[in-house]
């Protein structure tokens, strides 16, 4: 992947400024083995909080944000604005669509 990486991979970082995508509701246990993570850094240099803000207007930077299916598909659309925005949508969109099997929403836990 070239966004995104596993929590055994985040852990290997030994680092915890990532970005945590978590399946279902935050059930108060952060970095489970099945999130995707996105290292603030490139989470920042790509203007990722833009997009998320336009799509979702309550997304928290600093803490935990919900998106459901509908919250998503406003998120791909509006990532069509840019080819980073749509390059990291497209990766992420396999998981998502995992979770969305199971799970009525996913969250962002942010840094």
């Amino acid at each position: 992947m070239r966004y995104f990486i596993s929590e055994r991979e985040r852990k290997n970082s030994h680092s915890s400024l990532y970005f945590q995508f978590m399946k279902g509701h935050y059930q108060n246990k952060p970095w489970l083995d099945d999130s995707l993570c996105i290292h603030a850094d490139l989470w920042d240099s790509l203007g990722l909080t833009e997009l998320f803000m336009k799509a979702l207007p309550d997304f928290a930077y600093y803490g935990l944000t919900e998106v459901n299916m509908t919250e998503w598909e406003k998120l791909k659309e509006l990532s069509q604005a840019s080819l980073q925005w749509e390059e990291v949508m497209l990766e992420l969109s396999p998981w998502v669509s995992g979770c969305f099997e199971n799970n009525s929403v996913f969250t962002v836990c942010g840094i």
